[in-house]
């Protein structure tokens, strides 16, 4: 799938790959990882049965970057970011 393709619309019955979604939420594909084990506001994913790969439904994707994404940065010692 094209850049274009996913900066112009995310179809919502379609699955994505980790890359398609980080992709279409301007997020390096490690802060996706970060998202899922997000502890307040986790981003909600399916593996695929046959090699365990995690998928993320197209309606899942637009709901998470329509409600807000989480803050980004890394958690520093003390408790202050």
């Amino acid at each position: 799938m094209g850049l274009h393709t996913i900066l112009m619309g995310i179809i919502p019955d379609r699955f994505y790959t980790v890359n398609e979604a980080a992709r279409y939420l301007c997020v390096h594909r490690c802060t996706i990882y970060a998202y899922i084990n997000h502890q307040e506001k986790p981003l909600p994913f399916v593996r695929q049965q046959s090699n365990m790969r995690i998928l993320f439904q197209g309606c899942d994707l637009t709901a998470y970057k329509a409600s807000g994404l989480p803050k980004k940065g890394r958690k520093r010692k003390g408790g202050i970011q």
